[in-house]
């Protein structure tokens, strides 16, 4: 029986299993705590269950994203960007300026440290890791550019684009392609 290899050391067959429940635990505790807070009003009593669910699915992902980072495989972790992107909607929340000022300080400070910790894992990669990134980076830019024009073609057709869409496309056009090239160089 032979098993397929991962493209890299970067990526292991835990790593799935952990991006698997750290994805399935962020949709299905925004779910369960969308659906809490959308019935406010009512006694708390009858939602308790949905939200405490909510709460624990919320936990248990950010447990399986530890297990990620802790094993250094930053790949699973774009691609777990690319999944919650899509479910920061901040124009959603009724902010003030004070509350808008401090989610902005505190996502600037997520962002730098995501950035942070994958520039540290690609200029701790050998020479063949760096250009299998370049390669990737390469196609996400280009697929997402042509996706940009076409979509400027028909806009009168199509909803508007938001850009949590264009970044989760492209981190999502990179996690594809350097799986792809890695496959393509380890052979």
């Amino acid at each position: 029986m032979t098993t397929t290899p991962w493209p890299s050391e970067r990526m292991s067959r835990g790593g799935l299993i952990a991006f698997g429940g750290a994805a399935l635990g962020l949709l299905l505790g925004t779910h369960l705590l969308r659906r809490a807070i959308s019935f406010y009003p009512a006694p708390l009593g009858s939602h308790w269950p949905m939200a405490a669910f909510g709460l624990g699915a919320l936990i248990a992902c950010g447990c399986s994203l530890f297990v990620i980072v802790r094993r250094r495989e930053y790949p699973w972790t774009v691609a777990f960007a690319a999944i919650a992107l899509p479910l920061f909607e901040p124009s959603r929340a009724p902010y003030h300026l004070v509350d808008r000022v401090i989610a902005g300080i505190r996502d600037l400070v997520l962002v730098g440290a995501s950035v942070a910790f994958v520039v540290r894992g690609v200029r701790s990669a050998d020479e063949l890791e760096r250009r299998t990134h370049l390669e990737a980076l390469s196609w996400s830019y280009g697929i997402v550019a042509v996706a940009l024009v076409c979509s400027a073609l028909v806009e009168d057709a199509l909803p508007p684009i938001r850009m949590t869409w264009v970044a989760s496309a492209m981190l999502a056009a990179w996690f594809v392609a350097w799986v792809v090239a890695s496959l393509r160089y380890q052979r």
